[in-house]
């Protein structure tokens, strides 16, 4: 055998070839069995129809914190859906994530009332005092109107915020 050939084998990707040694076919392996347990999930909780996606989503949302994209790729296996439609539905929803989310993630309303009532001081607030480990976004109308402008922290939604410490301090804690 020629040396210059002693790999174990050799996997076709999206943009090319990868070349597989033995250190990264184990990795391959358990990526192969977590792919298989979550697949195994997916049979018990959702039917094979396209109409649970949406939950579907919010599963994979809840069991990993964010999509992954071999997360979404099983999905997509599992439904019968086209993966264009999977990431489509993904990135239409903003509570959706496709990436690590950071440890602590605060989401603005970013609604007409909330703006109106402030949500734009409140954003500058946060995003000039806080901490590196906290994400600070906005989101679209929350449907708080009336008791605007409204924070999410920790999946639970604050009313009537204004900027300042005692804002602060629900956020750090």
């Amino acid at each position: 055998m020629d040396k210059r050939w002693s790999y174990t084998s050799v996997k076709v990707e999206k943009f090319g070839y990868r070349v597989l040694n033995a250190s990264n076919m184990s990795s391959n392996n358990e990526e192969r069995k977590r792919r298989n347990d979550l697949r195994g999930e997916l049979i018990d909780k959702f039917p094979r129809d396209r109409s649970y996606l949406l939950p579907a989503l919010h599963f994979l949302q809840e069991k990993f914190s964010f999509l992954s994209d071999w997360g979404l790729e099983v999905l997509g296996w599992h439904l019968g859906v086209p993966a264009s439609e999977v990431y489509g539905t993904a990135t239409t929803y903003t509570e959706l994530l496709l990436s690590p989310p950071a440890e602590k993630i605060v989401s603005v309303c970013d609604g007409v009332a909330c703006r109106e009532n402030g949500a734009v001081q409140i954003l500058e607030f946060l995003s000039n005092k806080t901490s590196s480990d906290l994400e600070v976004q906005k989101t679209d109308c929350a449907f708080m109107c009336s008791v605007a402008p409204a924070v999410l922290v920790d999946h639970r939604w604050y009313g009537r915020q204004v900027p300042g410490d005692a804002l602060l301090r629900l956020v750090e804690n």
